[in-house]
């Protein structure tokens, strides 16, 4: 969802929330499935599994998605993630994905050239 926002492109409704249903199942997934009452995805050691999901939830994180708010096992288990790493490394490696939010509109040029893969995109 952040691409058509970085291009000054507003998400249809319906695509936004087709995409928040999507997330929340994919949350519940997660939870049911991987995570179940385990310390970590794949056991009770921190994993490469763990480290590519929670890459992955800080995109939404970054866009205002408060995707462990009401989740606390998801929220339990990133506080775990983020203690096994190491808070200041989590942080530096999540700092970029945190800012895209506040970037600028990309310049007409580059809306351009993008515009086509933006169209397919919100489809």
């Amino acid at each position: 969802m952040m691409f058509p926002v970085f291009l000054g492109e507003q998400v249809p409704p319906e695509t936004l929330a087709s995409t928040l249903a999507e997330l929340e199942r994919c949350l519940q997934l997660l939870e049911d499935k991987f995570l179940k009452d385990q310390d970590f995805l794949a056991g009770p050691h921190i994993s490469v599994a763990d480290l590519v999901a929670i890459t992955e939830l800080m995109h939404p994180v970054s866009a205002g998605c408060q995707v462990f708010k009401s989740r606390p096992k998801l929220a339990a288990w990133r506080q775990r993630v983020e203690t096994a790493v190491g808070k200041d490394l989590f942080q530096e490696a999540h700092a970029v994905v945190m800012k895209a939010k506040d970037l600028p509109p990309a310049d007409s040029a580059i809306k351009e050239k993008l515009k086509p893969l933006v169209q397919v995109l919100l489809q």
